[in-house]
């Protein structure tokens, strides 16, 4: 197994400007959020987290959008 970047999420980051994870509070989770499907596999997906983070714009507008993250297997049962 590859060891894991932990700044691979900024790395990933796909605008010019770093996104702002502000505002934990609004952080929603969803039970039982079905089947998602990566590089072709489907994977069941036991729990999910719909974080929000805002980011300006080429217009330097904010926009808001979400990270999603989702639980399969072990320790998400």
């Amino acid at each position: 197994m590859a060891h894991f970047d932990p700044d691979v999420i900024d790395k990933a980051n796909p605008y010019t400007h770093a996104p702002n994870f502000a505002n934990p509070l609004f952080v929603e989770k969803q039970l039982d959020a079905g089947k998602w499907t990566f590089k072709g596999v489907p994977y069941e997906i036991e729990k999910a987290l719909k974080i929000p983070y805002t980011y300006q714009d080429d217009d330097g507008l904010d926009v808001t959008e979400y990270l999603l993250i989702g639980f399969a297997g072990g320790g998400a049962y």
